[in-house]
């Protein structure tokens, strides 16, 4: 059976390893029949798990949906050093370790909070407009100069330990990688450590178990809506920022760009500049998310995005 209805919003997508990012982008493309199809946040093909889809009018969410903290399941094999910081690299140093389980966990704990690390010289980071990956690929590390970011790692929990790898819970910042993190814990333990797996568990504010499978996903298009927990629709799509609906007047100036003198009213009174970057404008009678509105110096109230089905 073929689907003709649109869908707008996020899919929760549980991606396989051996699969980039792009993959799972164009499959999902040739599932919904539709081009309008981006992520919030790439996962490396040997990695597994939750990654956000934006599809239609969800492609407008982008920003929106990006600066979230995300989760991880990963393992550590611990006794090898990679170039890449993970076990798909070259193996640059291996020695054999058999460590008590107690020392493991206890240089992993201490591997907790804000920290000024270098980027993967294995990265898409850009500098001076070329990949560092590039740099890497071409022998010319020493060219560049590997640039620093904040990166901070919290609620570390062991999962199960061996005597040369370890498996762990771990949340992380936006943008932090989890390849260093492992390989501070090999530095901590002098014995090198690479990255053998690693599975996203929880994209703020999204949780694996939502998400289904690209064959699910198609199985579940064909039919008709709900299409499962996976389908995020656009009311739904940003639980972490305030609504407000409008109706009649209100609600047609809106679809033509403007904000009424009664929405400005209701805005003043739910926005709180201390708490609030944005409020969400949602048609009361299809619930449709039709805005969203922010507060900047000097203009007011202003649409920041407006969705059109």
């Amino acid at each position: 059976m073929t689907n003709n209805q649109i869908f707008n919003g996020l899919l929760l997508v549980d991606k396989p390893s051996g699969i980039s990012s792009h993959d799972v982008v164009a499959r999902l493309r040739r599932i919904l029949k539709t081009k309008a199809v981006g992520h919030s946040g790439t996962l490396d093909p040997m990695a597994s798990g939750l990654m956000v889809c934006l599809v239609n009018e969800g492609t407008k969410l982008s920003q929106y949906i990006l600066e979230g903290d995300k989760g991880y399941r990963v393992r550590a094999q611990l006794g090898v050093r990679t170039d890449t910081l993970d076990t798909t690299g070259e193996i640059l140093e291996q020695v054999t370790v058999d460590f008590p389980k107690e020392r493991i966990l206890a240089e992993a704990f201490k591997l907790q909070g804000e920290m000024e690390l270098e980027v993967p010289i294995y990265s898409a980071i850009k500098v001076q407009g070329k990949k560092l990956y590039e740099y890497a690929r071409q022998g010319q590390e020493e060219e560049v100069v590997i640039p620093k970011k904040m990166m901070n790692f919290w609620d570390i929990e062991a999962v199960e330990i061996g005597p040369d790898w370890a498996e762990f819970d771990i949340k992380c910042s936006k943008g932090s990688y989890i390849r260093t993190w492992v390989d501070l814990l090999g530095k901590a333990l002098g014995c090198g450590a690479a990255m053998s797996s690693l599975r996203r568990t929880w994209s703020a504010p999204y949780h694996l178990p939502q998400a289904q499978t690209l064959e699910q996903i198609e199985q579940a298009y064909t039919g008709v809506p709900p299409w499962g927990s996976a389908f995020v629709g656009m009311e739904h799509a940003l639980p972490q920022i305030k609504r407000i609906r409008v109706k009649g007047q209100d609600k047609v100036l809106l679809g033509n760009g403007q904000i009424s003198h009664d929405l400005r009213s209701q805005l003043i009174t739910a926005f709180r500049p201390a708490e609030d970057q944005y409020v969400q404008i949602l048609a009361q009678d299809t619930g449709n998310l039709m805005a969203l509105v922010g507060l900047e110096e000097g203009r007011g109230f202003v649409l920041k995005r407006v969705f059109k089905y």
